[in-house]
């Protein structure tokens, strides 16, 4: 069975990447100002990438839960200024273990009708039927939806910064909306481990959090662009600060 199918009931116990109440050693208050911290450098990036918005940009939003559950652990953005331009992903995950690695993939679909389980998001987004490889390599040597690996900081928390030429918003082929991000329990090894799944999945274990990739805006006209961005902005902070 692929090491991306496979599902744990309980990700802290299997030693997965979840580890909420792991560290039990840590002063809760230390923890708090590390998490704000965190949040605040996010929505630094995040102001940063929208005041680069120009005509008819594209955004999406994943919100991201736990395996087969609906424990929301984080929001993940895509913005694409426009049709030439890459896709910025910005975003935060927490409640993870301190200081893991996890593959970090769009997968072929989205789930549907309030379903909760990762696995029924399918295969790697891989619309040309190429093996799997880093975030790094060109079209014909990855699956559109790698996207490398993400690791958790000191305190269990994932700050998503990245710049991908591949995925897409526009371009049909290469869109990524309504499709799931996924995160995965291991290191994606970049389809170079040498394991029987390392060219499918980068041997990057169980699907520990998901989220649906949804379309949330498009911008034609900069006379509106404002009041859109605006209501943007603040949804996003409030899933960053409930």
């Amino acid at each position: 069975m692929p090491s991306d199918m496979r599902q744990s009931k309980d990700m802290t116990v299997a030693g997965y990447g979840f580890g909420v109440d792991a560290d039990v050693n840590k002063p809760l208050a230390i923890e708090i100002i590390a998490y704000s911290y965190m949040k605040f450098l996010l929505v630094c990036i995040l102001i940063f990438s929208l005041v680069q918005i120009g005509h008819s940009a594209l955004t999406a939003t994943a919100n991201i839960h736990v395996d087969s559950t609906s424990v929301a652990i984080g929001t993940v953005l895509f913005h694409q200024r426009d049709a030439n331009s890459p896709v910025r992903v910005v975003g935060i995950i927490d409640g993870l273990k301190n200081n893991t690695v996890h593959g970090f993939h769009v997968h072929r679909d989205a789930l549907m009708n309030g379903e909760l389980n990762c696995t029924a998001a399918g295969p790697h987004f891989n619309p040309y039927s190429t093996l799997h490889g880093p975030r790094e390599a060109d079209l014909g040597h990855r699956h559109v939806g790698d996207l490398g690996n993400l690791t958790a900081n000191d305190n269990g928390i994932i700050i998503i910064e990245l710049t991908d030429s591949i995925i897409d918003l526009y371009n049909a082929t290469r869109s990524v909306a309504n499709r799931t991000i996924v995160l995965h329990a291991m290191r994606d090894d970049g389809g170079k481990g040498g394991f029987p799944d390392s060219n499918t999945t980068g041997d990057a274990g169980p699907r520990i959090a998901c989220g649906v990739i949804s379309l949330a805006m498009i911008e034609s006209d900069t006379n509106s662009q404002s009041p859109k961005i605006s209501t943007m902005v603040t949804d996003f902070f409030r899933k960053l600060f409930p």
